[in-house]
């Protein structure tokens, strides 16, 4: 097995060796998909975020064989956070929502979510929903406000 230094990745690249990882464990296929899609996936190009938190290799093991793999040390998160790492806050959150959904305690999804722009906002909830299983893409669900009640 041969390490490669995540920071010398292209983001696509280490977009689909951290897929290649987190595949079939839907909370890590959420987690990798809100780093890579959301705030302009700027996660997979911070170079301490990368040098902090992901480890690659050239020749993991995935259920297509030997492939080039990222693995991300969620556990990891908190420490870069607290490090200072630079990011604007809507980045921030971003980055704490994907450890949360790893596993991760960042803080209550109240504190993750607000602030959000609407296109950071749909990532966190498109991450949420896939990883309780929706794989459902394209249907829409209204937000009737009648949360709890009796829908007679």
């Amino acid at each position: 097995m041969t390490a490669i230094d995540p920071t010398t990745l292209p983001p696509d690249q280490l977009a689909e060796m951290l897929a290649a990882w987190a595949e079939g464990d839907y909370a890590s296929e959420a987690a990798v998909g809100l780093l890579t899609h959301a705030a302009r996936g700027y996660w997979l190009r911070s170079h301490l975020f990368l040098a902090n938190c992901v480890t690659a290799v050239d020749d993991g093991w995935s259920r297509h064989g030997e492939v080039p793999m990222a693995v991300i040390d969620w556990e990891a998160v908190p420490a870069l956070i607290a490090g200072g790492v630079p990011a604007s806050s809507g980045e921030l959150r971003v980055l704490c929502a994907a450890a949360s959904l790893a596993g991760v305690d960042t803080g209550p999804l109240r504190e993750l979510t607000a602030s959000l722009d609407v296109d950071n906002l749909a990532a966190v909830l498109d991450a949420i929903a896939h990883s309780s299983g929706w794989h459902e893409y394209g249907l829409t669900h209204t937000v009737t406000g009648r949360q709890g009640e009796d829908d007679r």
